[in-house]
């Protein structure tokens, strides 16, 4: 499992760098602080001294010029979300992983003058429970079968340093079926630039989730990044999240923790 780890930590670098020097990086920028979207990076979680490892990439395939003078493109995302748990000595069982992959249809240009951009998707996620939620061939809990089918559009308004957006989320199959299956969310991109290659970059996201009933997830991110390319660079960042679990295995659970870590910026 460390071994399956290790290379596709190095697959995603090397396709998320390549991205970011091909074509001007993705048309539609992933969002800030969204847990769902395209990142290679680590988070150390304070609170519970566990670790998020995110291996995933998104790449715009095509693009096309609209008559419009705005950019359209269909790309592809492919992404991994893993929770291990720290044991010292640099051993990190995994504990969950989730797995995502779809398409998406992106669009830039202007309207009123004003630059906007918006992104649909169409995407499937599963989730499992891995060696390090067990004892002696025993999960800690059940596994059970967790999978979801789903629409995503945003839209956002392209400012110069702030970016607001809006999106919804429309869950069309779902296992287990106990889920509220439209999800709202709104948020902001902040993007600062220093002195030299570095800026401060940070974001926030708001979800109204859950099962049953509707409840808010917070989830936030603010770092300095250091850009090698316009669209690539490495950013160390704190990270915070209040929430029912991003985790499909714990999805009925809350989940809070503050963590601190480093991100390949490939946008």
């Amino acid at each position: 499992m460390k071994t399956i780890v290790r290379i596709l930590v190095l697959v995603s670098v090397f396709l998320t760098v390549s991205n970011a020097y091909s074509e001007g990086g993705l048309l539609f920028k992933p969002l800030t602080a969204n847990v769902f979207e395209a990142r290679v990076g680590l988070f150390y979680q304070f609170n519970d001294e566990k670790l998020r490892l995110d291996i995933g990439m998104s790449h715009d395939l095509t693009k096309f010029q609209l008559p419009d003078d705005g950019v359209f493109s269909i790309g592809a995302d492919f992404f991994t979300y893993t929770r291990l748990r720290s044991e010292g000595k640099m051993k990190f069982p995994v504990e969950t992983a989730d797995y995502y992959f779809g398409v998406n249809a992106s669009y830039k240009g202007r309207i009123a003058n004003q630059k906007v951009s918006a992104r649909f998707r169409v995407a499937h996620i599963s989730s499992h429970l891995v060696d390090g939620y067990s004892s002696e061939g025993t999960f800690k809990k059940m596994p059970f079968i967790y999978s979801r089918e789903f629409l995503d559009l945003t839209a956002a308004i392209d400012f110069e340093l702030f970016r607001p957006y809006a999106g919804l989320t429309y869950i069309f199959s779902t296992q287990p079926d106990d889920v509220n299956t439209l999800v709202p969310q709104i948020g902001f991109d902040w993007d600062l630039e220093l002195a030299g290659k570095f800026s401060f970059v940070g974001g926030y996201d708001f979800k109204l989730g859950g099962y049953h009933a509707y409840t808010g997830i917070n989830s936030g991110q603010l770092g300095i990044l250091y850009r090698f390319t316009p669209n690539a660079g490495i950013m160390l960042n704190g990270y915070l999240y209040d929430g029912k679990s991003m985790h499909g295995m714990f999805f009925s659970e809350d989940d809070s923790y503050a963590g601190f870590g480093f991100q390949v910026y490939f946008y």
